[in-house]
């Protein structure tokens, strides 16, 4: 789409052409600047929703090349962190206490395996290390505990935003057993201050 004028005249004289014979042009609806003639309006509106597209345009195409290349930088992070590479100032699998076999290596029966119930990857170890996480920071401060749940569910929706629809149950799953054992630390500190 290209902005010239001359183009625009020929096409709005065009527009306007076949608008009068058809009988598509009202006056009365068009509210034009006194010192312009109907073509002359015509041809301004013309510009300006030309304009206006050619801006559009290259905003999505702008936000199309920064997505583009965000998400690039993002899928090579994950495959950075998915292949146990350690990156300054990335999470590494090492971070998280993995010390196995990359993940992008394993055969599916051992994927399947860290998946498991009881696997690193699996709802029991994942959630006590979620939790654990939180107990690190909070302490016995209960209100610490609160802002560390809510921060737990906050940061569920937004990866189910990023995900783009329902996360995997393993994931629900894991958020149950986090909040849990996060409610249940609260209960116990409650529970120890009313005795």
């Amino acid at each position: 789409m290209q902005v010239g004028s001359t183009g625009y005249i020929n096409a709005n004289e065009n527009a306007l052409q076949n608008a009068k014979m058809h009988g598509e042009v009202q006056t009365e609806e068009v509210e034009p600047d006194s010192t312009l003639t109907l073509e002359e309006e015509l041809e301004k509106s013309a510009v300006e929703v030309s304009l206006s597209m050619n801006a559009q345009v290259l905003l999505y195409a702008m936000n199309s090349e920064d997505l583009s290349k965000n998400n690039s930088i993002a899928q090579k992070n994950v495959l950075d962190f998915l292949s146990g590479k350690e990156v300054e100032g990335e999470l590494s699998l090492a971070d998280i206490g993995y010390d196995g076999k990359p993940i992008t290596e394993l055969s599916v029966d051992e994927a399947t395996e860290l998946i498991g119930d009881d696997g690193f990857f699996g709802v029991n170890q994942t959630s006590q290390r979620v939790a654990d996480f939180v107990f690190s920071f909070s302490g016995d401060d209960i209100e610490l505990l609160e802002q560390g749940r809510e921060g737990i569910v906050k940061g569920f929706e937004e990866a189910q935003e990023l995900w783009g629809g329902e996360l995997p149950q393993i994931s629900h799953d894991t958020q149950a057993r986090t909040l849990e054992l996060i409610d249940k630390r609260i209960e116990e500190l409650n529970n120890n201050e009313n005795i």
